[in-house]
């Protein structure tokens, strides 16, 4: 190519800037072209002119505020500044702009325009000029977004640098947009190329709306303009700045991502841009700085293009593609734009097919939910904790287990509240965030209980009633009982486990039973739980201590210490509440118990020992105390008497175990004074009293005679008469049907229809097993059998949770 018709395409390329600034070059040289355009002080360029052949050893670069002097110059103070040469090659010289005492920016770092100058050599007045171009000393600006769709009237921003803060002071600016250089002071324009709703927001931020004029290119391609703002206070007023922006007719859906994470985008536009492009290849160019023409992975100045090309780039059909975007680097920390560039492909003469604009964001992170359960009912306030959360109401939005959060109010970045919803009770359920940047999901974070409120939640272990009222959910469904696979309201230590560990015993039964349920609604029931008796092994029935003896034969202490330990294993459930015994008292204290079981190997006593060592002890065979032929009952009393002898305040708690009307399980929780009678915490079931038919004796006798005299009569106590027995008689002996001897001879004597007697009861007396005082769960089960949670679909139980807590203690 003639070197005349490469200066002409050079100078075409470049752009005028002004009469003033740029002369056109001389035959001797040629006309090249820089990179970047923009430079600050200090930073580098590269000035490339294929049309000539750089001295290797010797050129040197001169900047200029007039034309390029025809050969080399000394600078200083005269307009002239020297460049630093970095590198030399046949057609390209990089050099660096001189920071301190160089070409100086325009006011508070607008542009400045400079001429280029490369000399042969440094030979005053000699060393020919060899090429030249313009470069702009400032800070270069960034447009966002950095496209947009063809035709205009969309918003954006030219966003200087912080450290360039050309607006001030300034009344206006204006902006005029041209595909080619922009003019160095603003003149007549195309009104459809002028901004318009010009608007300084800072010192280094102006918004506009771009014009009408601004289109896409032929077919749809994208083309890309210059942004050029001037100083508006004036008709004439000198470039501040300018930045390129690209007209497109391509959309990107989603407009943003995370910066974290690879995001799918589609490319779409209503006109057939990827028409005869098979294999497509993509560019992401940030801060505004413009898709190149032709694919090249270059740097633009200091912005590096990210390529994604093969598989990350698809073509689906005319008008449309798809993209995997990476993760993309953010700049200060903050949500970056990207222009997305299509290509015909990843070669070097590729054209640029579309573009459209992509925000690489900090997607919402959330990393724990408080509380972190909650009723499956919903309705309660959660907080949900994490990083990067919108403070605009509005723009969050999140799913707990698959159901959208209600009520989501922003506190900070840091932390927003909402309403959970109502969801199956079910563990670990995610939370998905969702905002504009994108989606994150926290697995696990949060769980869905059915738990209960349980009022009066403490009690003493005395307590033979305690009614509570239980709240929760779902009460109606569940047929309540006392046996089989009836619905069951357990005290529990812990967690319920109904699984069967073998001949009926639960994995972790009950200790005590609330009993006589009653749902009032769905949400409510009564019971009454009894503390005073705890149940035995497998839940079936009370724990009693008569004949309760375990001997733990390897009983090891340390002095100090309430641990007893048994190597062998020796302790069991039943051992809790009962006295342990050790012969003279030197490692076990006289009158301990067990307080607790932790495991067959070790339990707590209730007092410290006082010696270390290993010895033999017993546990249990509690005092029997038996009352012979000496307790009277009333049928529906809870008041029983004494026929001889006293109640003692020792008997209060104990259990009540004997034949006839006497309650199973009942205790003794009261002694009136003198101890004639005792209170039961339950009433009897039938009297002691009755009546004898048709008996008789004779004066001075103590021979009662009647055929309905039995052996049961033995011991039966007479009382008020017709025929002369002494009242508080007793019958000693008896002749089934036949006669029986009275302890006293009656006076008068003759024939009854109906002597009245009370026949006392023999009953035993002995230590009752309470609950033992501490921390326990109420727990509401469907079905009360053992392996119900194995063998039952259906089986559900209330969780346990800190409403569901009861606690054993005296008050």
């Amino acid at each position: 190519m003639p070197k005349s018709k490469l200066r002409a395409r050079t100078i075409v390329a470049v752009g005028a800037v002004g009469a003033a600034l740029l002369v056109a070059p001389q035959a001797a040289h040629a006309v090249g072209t820089v990179g970047p355009l923009i430079v600050a002080p200090g930073g580098n360029v590269t000035i490339n002119d294929p049309a000539v052949s750089f001295n290797l050893t010797a050129s040197a670069v001169v900047l200029s505020q007039a034309s390029c002097p025809g050969t080399f110059a000394i600078a200083g103070g005269n307009g002239l500044w020297n460049g630093t040469v970095n590198t030399r090659a046949t057609t390209s010289i990089n050099f660096t702009v001189p920071a301190n005492g160089g070409p100086p920016t325009g006011t508070n770092g607008a542009l400045k325009a400079y001429n280029v100058c490369v000399f042969d050599g440094t030979t005053q007045n000699s060393s020919p000029l060899r090429s030249n171009a313009v470069i702009y000393v400032g800070y270069p600006a960034g447009v966002n977004p950095g496209s947009g769709a063809t035709g205009g009237g969309n918003q954006l921003s030219v966003n200087a640098q912080p450290n360039a803060p050309m607006f001030t002071g300034l009344t206006a600016v204006a902006g005029v947009f041209t595909t080619g250089a922009c003019a160095a002071t603003n003149g007549t324009n195309p009104p459809n190329l002028v901004a318009t709703n010009v608007v300084k927001q800072s010192n280094t931020a102006v918004g506009l709306t771009v014009p009408p004029g601004v289109v896409s290119g032929g077919g749809g391609a994208p083309q890309t303009y210059n942004v050029c703002l001037y100083d508006g206070s004036t008709a004439a007023g000198g470039l501040l700045t300018f930045a390129p922006y690209t007209a497109t007719s391509a959309t990107v859906n989603p407009a943003s991502g995370s910066y974290l994470s690879t995001t799918g985008v589609t490319m779409t536009s209503p006109t057939p841009f990827l028409s005869g492009v098979t294999t497509p290849a993509a560019l992401l160019v940030s801060q505004g700085a413009g898709c190149p023409g032709t694919y090249s992975t270059s740097p633009i100045g200091t912005i590096n293009p990210i390529a994604v090309t093969g598989s990350g780039v698809r073509r689906l059909s005319n008008n449309r593609a798809v993209l995997s975007i990476p993760p993309l680097p953010l700049m200060n920390n903050q949500p970056t734009s990207y222009q997305v560039c299509l290509y015909s492909g990843a070669t070097a003469a590729a054209n640029l097919v579309g573009s459209g604009a992509y925000t690489a964001s900090i997607v919402a992170n959330p990393t724990a939910v408080t509380p972190g359960a909650g009723p499956a009912m919903g309705g309660n306030t959660i907080t949900v904790v994490g990083t990067d959360f919108p403070t605009e109401p509005g723009r969050i939005t999140a799913t707990l287990g698959g159901i959208p959060l209600m009520n989501i109010q922003p506190l900070t970045d840091k932390a927003f509240s909402a309403v959970a919803p109502a969801h199956a009770v079910e563990e670990n359920v995610p939370l998905v965030v969702s905002t504009s940047a994108g989606t994150k999901a926290l697995p696990g974070a949060y769980s869905y209980r059915n738990p209960i409120k349980v009022s009066p939640n403490t009690a003493p272990s005395t307590s033979p009633t305690v009614d509570l009222s239980i709240g929760g959910q779902g009460f109606m469904s569940i047929n309540f009982g006392s046996t089989g696979t009836a619905g069951r309201v357990f005290l529990v230590n812990g967690v319920y486990n109904g699984a069967d560990a073998g001949a009926g015993v639960r994995a972790n039964g009950p200790v005590a039973e609330c009993v006589n349920v009653l749902p009032l609604s769905d949400e409510e029931l009564i019971c009454t739980l009894q503390l005073n008796r705890r149940l035995n092994a497998t839940g079936t029935g009370f724990f009693d201590t008569i004949g309760y003896t375990n001997t733990i034969s390897d009983a090891t202490t340390i002095a100090g210490s309430k641990v007893v330990t048994s190597p062998s294993g020796k302790f069991a459930p039943g051992d809790v509440g009962q006295p342990i015994v050790q012969g003279g008292n030197n490692l076990i204290p006289a009158n301990s118990f067990v307080t607790s079981v932790l495991s067959p190997q070790k339990a707590v006593i209730s007092a410290f020992s006082p010696n270390s060592g290993s010895a033999s002890v017993t546990i249990g065979n509690q005092p029997v105390r038996t009352l012979a032929n000496a307790v009277t009952t009333t049928a529906g009393s809870t008041t029983i008497s004494l026929t001889t002898g006293s109640f003692s305040r020792d008997d209060v708690g104990r259990v009540v175990t004997g034949a006839g009307g006497l309650p199973a399980g009942a205790t003794i929780t009261a002694v009136a004074p003198g101890g004639a009678t005792a209170t039961l915490s339950a009433p009897a079931t039938a009297s002691t009293a009755s009546t004898l038919s048709n008996v008789s004796i004779s004066d001075g006798s103590t021979l009662l005679t009647g055929s309905g005299l039995a052996a049961g009569d033995a011991n039966a106590i007479i009382g008020p008469n017709t025929i002369g027995i002494p009242v508080g008689t007793t019958i000693s002996t008896v002749t089934p049907s036949t006669n029986a001897t009275l302890s006293a001879a009656a006076v008068g004597g003759g024939t009854a229809a109906s002597l009245p007697i009370n026949r006392p009861l023999s009953v035993s007396l002995y230590a009752a097993a309470a609950v033992p005082d501490g921390s326990y769960n109420l727990v509401v089960v469907s079905n009360g059998a053992p392996d119900a949670p194995m063998t039952d679909p259906d089986y559900f139980q209330t969780d346990v949770t800190s409403s569901s807590a009861f606690t054993v203690a005296s008050f």
